[in-house]
């Protein structure tokens, strides 16, 4: 399993999240749909309670659409002002727009909420350290966050990242494990076949790989891992196209990797054309050597 190595393992942080969202957008292949909007798409936030004006607008910056959001946020202010989820959702807000400094200073206000709520703020610092590479800090933070409220699913799965980005495999599998058996959360089904992937399980890695839906195989990391599963089972051909079905990305370590392993498929698929010519050479070689001694 070199390759791995050379990947590093990528990460897969995907959540931002803000504890306990009330609306009709459930799904069951959303493992964490109860607590984030990271992964609602923009027809699933449209469709959200708008009588939840906090939720609306916090919507709104997961949408891209800072002003709208923030803006519907300061309009709720003194009916808010004792409300942690209030100052919580705006600290999101910010963290979504990229001002850290504004981010953690709003999530300040919500630390005297209840503990699922400094337990999203715990969460969500710990993303920004990620972001900073500041691995240590974020494990600590994820790990009081865990402490702190057992029952929120987001730090764990979050932790679980952490833990498979520097290949602490067995400590992923015990914070993902109460969401495998019932799952098809595309983001649990991809870590548990990174897991394997990483510990050379193939064949499990495999079955995994099998839960995605088609509507999956697209995403960036997704279509990756699959075409890495299928280097390392040496089916060159079904690793070239599951790569050729990434879309375009702008994250820089998966585009280094993808061109990486592409180049390694070719190699692979030009060695074996080489190989199949060679032995077509001799046979014909052979028929015309036969061919002359009639």
């Amino acid at each position: 399993m070199k390759f791995i190595c050379v990947l590093a393992i990528l990460s897969i942080m995907t959540s931002c999240g803000s504890h306990r969202i009330n609306n009709s957008q459930k799904s069951k292949s959303d493992t964490f749909s109860d607590e984030t909007f990271m992964r609602y798409g923009h027809a699933r936030l449209d469709k959200l309670d708008k009588l939840n004006p906090l939720e609306s607008a916090l919507a709104n910056c997961y949408k891209g659409k800072f002003n709208s959001g923030l803006s519907s946020l300061k309009k709720s202010l003194n009916a808010n002002r004792s409300n942690s989820k209030y100052w919580l959702y705006l600290g999101n807000c910010y963290n979504l727009y990229g001002s850290t400094h504004k981010a953690n200073y709003y999530y300040d206000f919500a630390l005297s909420g209840p503990k699922e709520v400094q337990a999203a703020i715990l969460n969500n610092r710990a993303l920004l350290a990620m972001k900073g590479l500041n691995y240590n800090e974020a494990n600590e933070l994820l790990q009081k966050a865990i402490k702190l409220a057992p029952g929120v699913k987001v730090p764990k799965y979050n932790l679980a990242q952490l833990y498979i980005k520097f290949n602490h495999t067995q400590s992923a599998r015990d914070l993902l494990r109460e969401y495998q058996s019932s799952s098809t959360d595309k983001d649990v089904i991809f870590s548990m076949m990174s897991i394997e992937l990483i510990e050379g399980n193939l064949k499990e890695a495999k079955k995994w790989e099998e839960k995605f839906s088609n509507n999956d195989l697209r995403r960036e990391d997704i279509s990756l891992y699959r075409s890495l599963l299928y280097f390392e089972m040496k089916e060159f051909k079904k690793a070239k196209d599951a790569l050729g079905l990434q879309r375009p990305t702008i994250i820089e370590e998966i585009k280094a990797a993808s061109i990486e392993l592409q180049d390694r498929i070719n190699s692979e698929l030009k060695r074996i054309q080489e190989e199949l010519d060679s032995k077509d050479a001799k046979v014909r070689k052979g028929v015309n050597s036969v061919a002359v001694k009639n």
